[in-house]
């Protein structure tokens, strides 16, 4: 074979070489399985971890936030209604007797508005044959109490009344703890009591 013809032939053999055998650094890193396929899939799915935990970080947040603003939502009802029934129990005018037991009894529950309409006759003959009038002033309302999952809730109300009543006129400052009951999307009086105000220093 004369050297032309060698050099020829390797020409050639170069020309048609298996490019499967050809492993060039590059192609040798992009082979699946290598280290640098490895790594890009440890910092994919370390940036999915990542994502993942900022989307439910910001979920439980959100949900944090509407908690509380549902509670204050709430703590607001509790204020507002429990002020108006405050007001429906102390205030009174004989002359108009008988919207005070509505009154009463409209922002009662179904046990308290029992118990008004048993007492009623004989509070409304005390209340008509004393000329009684009283006017009431609500100082603070601060809510001790307040479970939206039982629809229960309880205040301390410090009031100031003017009355008058056979004859006699005064003013008397009070302090009462008042239960209330979530009837329905309203909150409603469930009890009533005064509460014994603490001298300062006492």
């Amino acid at each position: 074979m004369s050297a032309e013809h060698a050099v020829a032939e390797e020409e050639v053999t170069a020309d048609h070489a298996d490019p499967a055998t050809d492993e060039s650094p590059r192609e040798k890193w992009t082979l699946p399985g290598s280290p640098r396929v490895w790594r890009f899939g440890a910092g994919a799915f370390a940036l999915a971890a990542l994502v993942v935990a900022i989307v439910f970080g910001i979920l439980w947040l959100v949900a944090e936030m509407n908690g509380d603003r549902d509670l204050a939502s709430a703590r607001d009802d509790v204020v507002k209604q429990g002020t108006a029934a405050v007001l429906a129990y102390t205030e009174v005018d004989y002359q108009h007797v008988d919207d005070y037991f509505t009154r009463v009894k409209e922002v009662s529950n179904d046990d308290m508005a029992k118990q008004i309409t048993n007492a009623e006759p004989t509070y409304k003959k005390a209340l008509t044959d004393q000329q009684t009038k009283v006017t009431t002033t609500v100082q603070d309302i601060a809510v001790e109490e307040l479970n939206e999952h039982d629809g229960k809730a309880s205040f301390l109300a410090a009031i100031t009344t003017n009355s008058t009543a056979g004859g006699k006129t005064g003013t008397k400052v009070l302090r009462l703890e008042v239960q209330m009951t979530r009837v329905g999307s309203d909150w409603k009086l469930s009890g009533i009591d005064s509460v014994p105000l603490v001298a300062a220093g006492q």
